[in-house]
C-alpha cells in the first residue's frame, strides 16, 4: 500500500485579525486583482507557484499551520492515530473537502474544488515560496516525527546546509529552524526572488514590515518582511 500522506504542502494557513483588510494588504503588496467572492468561510488564498497562502481569520492567535495532501482521509487518519501526536481532531467533511488536524498541520482530500475565478499569477519579485518553515525545541524528535508523516528522509538544505530540510514533491519544502536561523520570531517560509534587492525596495515601499533591512543569515543575503498582523517573511535570492 501507498503511503496516505501526500509528500507535498499545498497550502500554509496564515492566522489574520481582518480578512477585509489583510486580503486588501497583501493584494496590494503582490499587485493582484482581489477575485470577488460569493461565499464568506473567513479565508483567502493567494498562489505562490505550487504552495498557497491561505489568510485565515478563524485561527487568528494560533501560528501558521501547514496543510498536507492525502487522496485517502480514513486510511491517512488511521496513519496518524497509529503515530505519535500530540492532538488529533476528528475528520470533519463537507461537500468540498474531509480534513483533520494532527499536530498542528491539517491533513486534506479534497473531494471537489469550489467554482472560482482562478488567481492572476505571482508578482514577478515574490514569485515563489521554497521552504516552509518548522520551528522547534526539539530538532531530532520534530525531524524524525515528519520523516515518518509524509515517508521522506531529511537531508541537509542546498542553500542552508548547516539546517535538516525534508524535500517534497510540488512547492515548498519543509525546512526545520532549531533558533540557529531564526532566533526570534516564527516566519512562515521563505520566499525565493530573482532579484533581492528590488524585492526588498518593493516591499519596503508597499509598507511592509521590514525591521532589520538586508541582512546575512547561514553566509545567505536576505530580509525579513511582516505583515499589518505580525506574520513574517524571509526573502532570499533564487538558488539557480
Amino acid at each position: 500500500m501507498s503511503h496516505p500522506i501526500s509528500p507535498r504542502v499545498p497550502s500554509v494557513f496564515v492566522p489574520v485579525r481582518d480578512l477585509k483588510l489583510a486580503t486588501e494588504w497583501y493584494a496590494n503588496l503582490l499587485e493582484r486583482h482581489i477575485i470577488p467572492r460569493e461565499h464568506e468561510d473567513g479565508i483567502y488564498i493567494f498562489d505562490f507557484d505550487g504552495t498557497e497562502v491561505i489568510l485565515d481569520s478563524n485561527a487568528w492567535g494560533s501560528p501558521s499551520t501547514i496543510m498536507f495532501d492525502t487522496k485517502d482521509i480514513a486510511s491517512a487518519y488511521d496513519f496518524c492515530a497509529g503515530q505519535r501526536y500530540d492532538t488529533l481532531t476528528d475528520v470533519f467533511s463537507d461537500e468540498y473537502i474531509s480534513v483533520f488536524t494532527v499536530n498542528s498541520n491539517l491533513i486534506c482530500q479534497a473531494h471537489r474544488l469550489p467554482e472560482t475565478a482562478k488567481s492572476k499569477p505571482a508578482h514577478a519579485l515574490l514569485s515563489k515560496i521554497g521552504h516552509v518553515l518548522i520551528h522547534t525545541d526539539t530538532l531530532n524528535e520534530t525531524v524524525e516525527w515528519y520523516e515518518t508523516l509524509v515517508a521522506r528522509t531529511a537531508e541537509p538544505d542546498s542553500r542552508f546546509p548547516e539546517l535538516c530540510c525534508i524535500r517534497l514533491e510540488k512547492g515548498a519544502h519543509l525546512l526545520f529552524n532549531d533558533k540557529r536561523f531564526c532566533e526570534s520570531g516564527k516566519p512562515v517560509g521563505i520566499i525565493e526572488t530573482s532579484d533581492l534587492d528590488a524585492a526588498l525596495a518593493h516591499v519596503q515601499a508597499k509598507g511592509a514590515t521590514v525591521a532589520r533591512g538586508m541582512e546575512t543569515r547561514m553566509s545567505v543575503r536576505c530580509f525579513v518582511f511582516g505583515d499589518p498582523d505580525g506574520n513574517e517573511f524571509i526573502v532570499c535570492q533564487t538558488d539557480v
